[in-house]
């Protein structure tokens, strides 16, 4: 089968890997015919050759055939889940994180079906959709708080518009590209054109935000940003896969601001699928304002090349597969 395959750190080459088939499932996993991928933020150190991606307990991914890519739309071609059938197209994690290929195998508990209207490029947001949902649900109730949202990539502006759409008073983003139109178009207030450092440092006591969502990842200073503009009693969202083991944490700012920090992994998958597709139904201008750029199979190099310098107005870069 077809495979990009990462040969140097920001070098893909297409390979051909030895063809995956129904005796290479275990029990609870389904094998797909990816027909659409999509890159996330935490696919880029790995581009970039500073880290891998823990795959399973005994291996290590990340310079294998297909790697890196979880972000998966696929036809299912086999099946060990009863709840996915041969020929149901499916959205979700790519569980082994070797997407950019031909075939990939998942676990069925990370895969749902989706309304076959949208195009495989469009019904890949959904996964991150998902990931943006759970996490606001952590946060608890932004019905009428001010928010604020570091870092406006492709994960900041979904969070963007889902505080707004769930009734937050005030959006805020912060970046240090100018994201200010795509950032208000997918429901930003406004946006700040600043390191995070400089607009934290600079902020009032009447423009604290009471929720601060970390969506720039890939180092730690941004963490201590958030928790520095935090109003008191506010809460912070770390969002996303840490570069880092440790992160130095400001306790003392912690404590006497009364502050909630929350961080974690997306549970419930097939859930929050589910509610993914029925916000984008309820917002169907979405798929087009944030699937920004498609790209073929072969040209992965290229995809990869713009989410690590990408433009002010790149938002999620898909990547469509051979037919």
């Amino acid at each position: 089968m077809y495979a990009q395959q990462l040969v140097a750190p920001r070098t893909f080459a297409e390979v051909q890997a030895p063809r995956l088939g129904s005796d290479h499932l275990a029990d609870g996993e389904v094998l797909l015919r990816v027909l659409a991928g999509a890159i996330c933020g935490s696919d880029l150190p790995v581009f970039n050759g500073v880290r891998t991606l823990k795959q399973r307990d005994d291996a290590v991914a990340g310079h294998e055939p297909g790697s890196p890519m979880h972000e998966v739309v696929g036809e299912v071609v086999a099946s060990r889940d009863e709840r996915h059938r041969v020929g149901d197209l499916v959205v979700g994690w790519g569980s082994r994180l070797n997407a950019l290929a031909e075939l990939a195998i998942s676990l069925g508990d990370d895969l749902l079906g989706y309304d076959d209207r949208l195009s495989p490029e469009h019904a890949v947001m959904l996964q991150p959709l998902a990931c943006v949902l759970y996490a606001v649900d952590q946060v608890g109730d932004v019905a009428g708080a001010r928010t604020a949202v570091l870092g406006q990539g492709p994960m900041g502006l979904l969070f963007n518009h889902v505080l707004r759409s769930s009734g937050a008073r005030e959006v805020v983003g912060v970046d240090l590209i100018d994201r200010t139109a795509i950032g208000t178009r997918l429901g930003a207030h406004e946006v700040v054109h600043q390191h995070t450092s400089r607009w934290a440092s600079g902020l009032s006591a009447g423009e604290r935000p009471d929720v601060v969502v970390e969506a720039v990842g890939h180092n730690t200073s941004t963490l201590g940003h958030a928790l520095e503009a935090a109003a008191p009693s506010g809460r912070v969202l770390y969002f996303g896969v840490p570069d880092d083991a440790h992160y130095p944490i400001d306790m003392r700012a912690m404590l006497r601001k009364n502050l909630t920090l929350t961080s974690g992994i997306t549970l419930q998958r097939r859930t929050m699928l589910a509610r993914a597709g029925a916000y984008l139904e309820s917002h169907p201008g979405l798929r087009e304002l944030f699937v920004t750029d498609t790209f073929s199979v072969g040209q992965a190099q290229e995809a990869f090349e713009l989410a690590v310098a990408p433009t002010a107005e790149t938002a999620k870069i898909t990547v469509r597969m051979a037919s």
